[in-house]
């Protein structure tokens, strides 16, 4: 396969999308990219067939300063224009995200400026909600620093991504993160720094088996690793996820069969790790969940049909959370069950307990190989018949490696 450099050390997203797209065209290949500064005007949009390699910590991609403007008039879902008040700063090329007060997540809309005619403003992709002036709608120049959409088997290597939050406008993980990907498949993330976006670091969506090795994401303003909708399959390792403004990972809806592994979830505005609303089925081993403002790991309230289920917690250091709240190292909520924890250490100078378990939870496995230490209790449970002090079971179907197209039909991609 082909490989292209571009070696010019100051420019924007056009420069290198001119390339990859022009790659991409003559039937694939890579894109080096030198050491030098890059603004971004718009995503940097993958392509299939075209991999990215930069020199890490010298090749920076920056998020410009944002600009934003209310709307002129009301917008109608499956459009693709927009009228603004403040037609005269935008310009065609850049990135914009369409929401008002009940267009939000997926609702959301971010596309790429393609004409202007006064106050009407074209875009390329449809518009996801009808946006109106009465719900304080806006449209901001705030998008992805990288973004894939429906693209399968690349490498993306060795960047930083500098999101510059303090000139930018929010954008959720549904639509938006440093990087953000969505129905895209065995994509890989390799030692890529993302820091100071304001959202998610790192975002992906209805996604199967990507996997993101040896990365950080840093003070961005929302949480760390954001896996979800669906996704399936994900490898997280030896990755660093530190003081981000939320959670360190987010697992949000219908995640399942992952690997969390090795990494350092440290120093979070909110949980350590986040685990809820059908997430089930992963492993999360050799991790240091250490000093979050809240719990190490948190298993969200749920009832029975949407708990956390199935999910093995596996030589993990999680200790000295609860920075600024909270009783406990770990946090099972209400209704969760088959949570099996086997051989972490777990102390806590802030928390009176190790793991607190909720009055309906059933079959959390508490292995006498954990070494608890600095506790008035190490488990207190609600439901003192549903907790078990034995052995982990030997057979558990979670993590990657029993994911198949059973696992996978909710999100139809038997043709890819």
């Amino acid at each position: 396969m082909k490989t292209v450099e571009i070696k010019t050390r100051f420019g924007t997203n056009k420069v290198i999308q001119k390339v990859i797209d022009d790659l991409w065209k003559a039937g694939g290949g890579t894109v080096k990219i030198g050491a030098g500064v890059f603004v971004m005007y718009d995503s940097l949009h993958l392509r299939p067939k075209v991999n990215i390699k930069g020199e890490r910590n010298g090749t920076v991609l920056k998020k410009s300063d944002c600009v934003s403007s209310e709307l002129s008039a009301d917008l109608g879902y499956g459009h693709y224009d927009i009228s603004v008040r403040k037609p005269h700063l935008f310009k065609v090329g850049m990135g914009v995200y369409i929401k008002d007060d009940q267009g939000i997540g997926f609702y959301g809309t971010v596309a790429t400026i393609t004409w202007k005619d006064k106050d009407r403003i074209g875009i390329s992709r449809m518009l996801n909600h009808d946006y109106a002036r009465s719900r304080n709608a806006v449209v901001s120049t705030v998008f992805p620093v990288i973004s894939g959409y429906f693209v399968d088997d690349i490498i993306i290597e060795d960047l930083l991504i500098d999101g510059n939050s303090k000139k930018n406008l929010f954008i959720d993980g549904c639509r938006g993160g440093g990087i953000f990907l969505l129905q895209c498949h065995r994509l890989k993330l390799n030692n890529i720094v993302v820091k100071n976006y304001n959202g998610d670091g790192i975002t992906f969506q209805q996604c199967t088996s990507p996997e993101i090795s040896g990365c950080e994401t840093i003070g961005n303003s929302a949480s760390g690793i954001h896996p979800g909708s669906g996704s399936v399959g994900a490898i997280i390792k030896n990755c660093n996820i530190l003081k981000n403004g939320k959670d360190g990972v987010f697992y949000c809806l219908r995640v399942s069969h992952s690997l969390l592994e090795s990494c350092r979830i440290a120093e979070n505005g909110n949980d350590g790790i986040s685990i809820g609303a059908r997430d089930t089925d992963h492993v999360i081993r050799k991790n240091a969940i250490v000093n979050n403002n809240r719990y190490g790991i948190y298993f969200r309230e749920a009832d029975r049909v949407m708990g956390g289920h199935r999910n093995l917690i596996f030589a993990n250091e999680i200790c000295e959370n609860c920075q600024k709240s909270g009783l406990s190292e770990v946090f099972i909520e209400n209704i969760n069950e088959d949570i099996w924890f086997k051989a972490n250490k777990i102390s806590g100078s802030r928390t009176k307990y190790g793991i607190i378990t909720g009055d309906h939870c059933k079959r959390i496995c508490v292995e006498k190989s954990n070494l608890f230490s600095g506790f008035d209790r190490n488990v207190i449970s609600q439901n003192e018949t549903e907790l078990k002090f034995r052995k982990v079971p030997d057979k558990i179907y979670s993590g990657p490696g029993f994911v198949n197209k059973k696992k996978t039909r909710h999100l139809s991609i038997y043709q890819r």
